[in-house]
């Protein structure tokens, strides 16, 4: 089934604010801004009077809902010299989204960086925000963090980025700077950025063991919207967590458990917990080896990447219950100090040995 371009994650709704409007095509892009697709595809039509030089290709590939039509759009546009650099920008911002939201990142990554050397224009913030996302998604943090970091206040870019820094702050285990994060993203932010900021600002308190400062966080949430996309996005961590608890305790009073296996075979589970992954099998036996006294059934999964490359994974256990597999890996992530994350396992992929 093909992706529909207006129809991306979260992340793109922070980037789509963030496009031009050309004088010359105002109701279109009023429609838009409405989430009003249909009325804009209408009104496109015989709208390209008076309109920029490729203003017309671009608000067609926006619009358009076959990501495949939209991509030979814009790269017939970025090919051609005639067109303002300005329209091609929005014409690469545009292409490197689509590939993003297609899981494309080294495809997107391209784009991105053929911007930052060759573009004589200063690059908007959603530039450095979607390089640093494309780099988060292919695991480089440091890098991720320095384009984020590079969105500058006063940037509409800059709530985005913020939430995005602070994220990649709770996930390594440092709440004090995701905290400041959270709080200094707040500042002149819209009304979705604000909500997601004050739910990363809720969980970064709790997690830096300011119960009472969340707490009271939650209270003015509740007081001034109960209906806020922050309190939802709370309301799905604690949810997460009573599923855990419960895991927990039927994990402790049940005689029947799910089992660490050393290999795969029909009654494996559903998921397994993951150590680590690399490109090198070499990297991945010597990981193995040190750590096979302390994590018995310790295996390496062989698969193949979004570009086809193998990758050695450090895989053990088999749960059929997804929460429980979530207090398993905090609780081996303790005794072990080292980051433990719940995989769902592919039959056809992830299960091979």
């Amino acid at each position: 089934m093909k992706h529909r371009l207006l129809l991306f994650s979260g992340l793109l709704v922070f980037l789509a604010l963030g496009w031009p409007t050309f004088a010359g095509l105002q109701q279109v892009s009023g429609l838009f801004g409405e989430a009003r697709y249909d009325e804009a595809r209408q009104s496109l039509v015989g709208a390209g009077e008076g309109a920029q030089p490729g203003e017309e290709t671009l608000w067609r590939a926006r619009l358009s809902q076959d990501p495949d039509q939209a991509t030979v759009l814009l790269q017939s546009g970025i090919d051609d010299p005639s067109l303002p650099e300005s329209t091609r920008v929005g014409m690469a911002m545009q292409l490197a989204q689509i590939h993003f939201s297609r899981k494309q990142y080294q495809e997107a990554h391209l784009i991105l960086t053929a911007l930052h050397e060759n573009s004589t224009q200063t690059m908007p913030g959603e530039v450095y925000l979607l390089s640093g996302l494309t780099y988060r998604a292919a695991g480089q943090t440091q890098k991720a963090r320095e384009m984020l970091a590079s969105v500058k206040p006063g940037d509409q870019a800059f709530g985005a980025a913020r939430y995005f820094l602070g994220d990649i702050g709770l996930e390594n285990n440092d709440p004090e700077l995701a905290l400041r994060y959270f709080e200094s993203g707040q500042k002149n932010a819209n009304v979705h950025e604000y909500s997601r900021l004050k739910a990363g600002q809720w969980k970064a308190l709790r997690a830096n063991g300011q119960d009472q400062a969340a707490q009271n966080l939650l209270d003015e949430l509740k007081a001034e919207s109960a209906g806020c996309l922050a309190l939802v996005e709370i309301g799905r961590v604690l949810q997460q967590e009573n599923d855990d608890n419960s895991a927990r305790i039927a994990s402790a009073s049940s005689a029947v458990v799910d089992t660490v296996v050393s290999s795969p075979d029909e009654t494996a589970g559903r998921y397994a917990l993951q150590l680590g992954a690399f490109s090198d099998r070499g990297l991945a036996l010597e990981f193995q080896r040190a750590h096979q006294n302390q994590v018995p059934g310790l295996e390496i999964s062989e698969v193949r990447d979004s570009m086809g490359q193998f990758m050695y994974k450090l895989r053990f256990g088999s749960f059929n219950n997804p929460a429980l597999a979530r207090s398993e890996a905090q609780r081996q992530k303790k005794k072990l100090n080292l980051d433990v994350i719940v995989v769902e396992l592919d039959s056809s992929a992830d299960l091979r040995r």
